[in-house]
């Protein structure tokens, strides 16, 4: 967690965020939502393969740029598909694993990357339940 590390608002409002799916899916039923997915197929089967022509990959990655050093500028904080060449740290990432690459003066041409094992369904699973424990003992 670097948040607090970073000289950028941390306000949830404040992070763009590229949904993979529409306004209008996010409002329907979980089952008519998932009944919906099939009709993303065509677009993200045409992004994979836009990706692909070019040597990338897709990722659904997030992105934090601190205002510049001399005050001019905000940061900012995104979140959305990109696509990323295929033999980057990024590209090259799979299952649950987690990567940070960080660029900063001394590591502008190459960055200094962290990358090691994600959480994994297991412990995502007992995270979520926790959280709904806890929602439902502060707000029951």
């Amino acid at each position: 967690h670097l948040s607090p590390y970073l000289p950028i608002s941390r306000r949830l409002s404040d992070v763009v965020v590229e949904p993979l799916y529409t306004p209008e899916l996010a409002e329907l039923s979980v089952p008519d939502f998932l009944a919906a997915l099939p009709t993303l197929d065509a677009a993200f089967a045409a992004k994979v393969a836009a990706a692909a022509a070019e040597g990338k990959v897709l990722r659904y990655a997030a992105n934090v740029r601190p205002p510049a050093a001399d005050g001019t500028g905000g940061g900012s904080l995104k979140v959305g598909l990109v696509a990323v060449p295929a033999s980057s740290p990024l590209g090259t990432l799979s299952g649950s694993d987690n990567l940070v690459e960080i660029y900063s003066q001394w590591y502008a041409a190459t960055p200094l990357v962290l990358r090691g094992a994600g959480a994994g369904a297991g412990t995502t699973a007992a995270g979520v339940l926790s959280d709904m424990v806890e929602l439902a003992n502060t707000r029951g």
